[in-house]
């Protein structure tokens, strides 16, 4: 079986690309999924061409679009960031990912309460990083977590999960988009969506009911965004486990 392949932060794989010249190696992600995952790590701040070390640097003004600066403001390098993750973004594309783990509360790829600061820097509002903003807009439906939050038990389970039942979900559409496609797909996955949501169960067996003639495009997308909807609610099993059980053997 190959294994997902997962976007990371570089500095929680060891790589000392920081501001500071330090990293951010977390030993319990590597243990965790390093040998169920394959990582394609991603720096933004390197990617765009700025140096380790480097000035630290912070995100002002409005939140929905940020400026990346240095802390003392003299540098601004926003232009240059927005311009390195659109190339970035179309590289992705061409990745085989299943997910990615975003570094906590950095003003580049942090997923959740970044802090971003007022003109004069005595308040500040909470967003999200430029790098991690671009993503979660231009890839919707890829699992995407904060790396703190994956120390909790509950989850790291729910987010494996999800990468594994995304992977299948590749697999199912490149084989083509129909019924007997779908079908088999939610027959192999009703137990697990049954163990988080009853309701989303009912309502994407309608769905599935009701996919006689299409259109496709549309039947699939409704299907997959109501798919992840459930498997975001927390479950008391190990879902991820009956995925393995299953046999993700494509």
């Amino acid at each position: 079986m190959k294994k997902p392949g997962i976007g990371i932060s570089s500095c929680l794989l060891g790589e000392k690309v920081r501001y500071d010249g330090g990293h951010k190696l977390s030993h319990y992600l590597k243990s965790t999924l390093g040998h169920i995952v394959q990582w394609i790590p991603v720096c933004p701040e390197v990617g765009c061409g700025l140096p380790v070390p480097r000035e630290a640097m912070k995100l002002v003004g409005d939140p929905t679009y940020p400026r990346l600066v240095s802390v003392d403001r003299s540098a601004d390098h926003t232009e240059k960031m927005h311009g390195w993750i659109m190339k970035e973004l179309q590289k992705l594309e061409k990745e085989d990912l299943s997910g990615f783990i975003f570094k906590s509360r950095s003003p580049s790829s942090g997923l959740l309460n970044v802090r971003v600061y007022s003109t004069g820097d005595r308040s500040y509002r909470l967003g999200m990083g430029l790098f991690a903003l671009a993503f979660t807009k231009r890839f919707r439906a890829i699992p995407v977590e904060d790396d703190e939050r994956l120390h909790d038990p509950g989850i790291m389970d729910n987010f494996i999960e999800r990468i594994f039942v995304f992977k299948k979900w590749k697999h199912i559409l490149n084989r083509g988009k129909n019924r007997d496609n779908l079908l088999s797909f939610h027959e192999e996955h009703e137990r697990l969506i049954a163990s988080h949501s009853q309701k989303h169960l009912r309502k994407l067996e309608g769905l599935v009911i009701g996919s006689r003639q299409g259109p496709w495009e549309r039947l699939y997308e409704r299907y997959f965004i109501l798919l992840m909807d459930a498997l975001r609610l927390r479950t008391e099993e190990q879902g991820w486990v009956k995925i393995f059980n299953g046999g993700l053997n494509d």
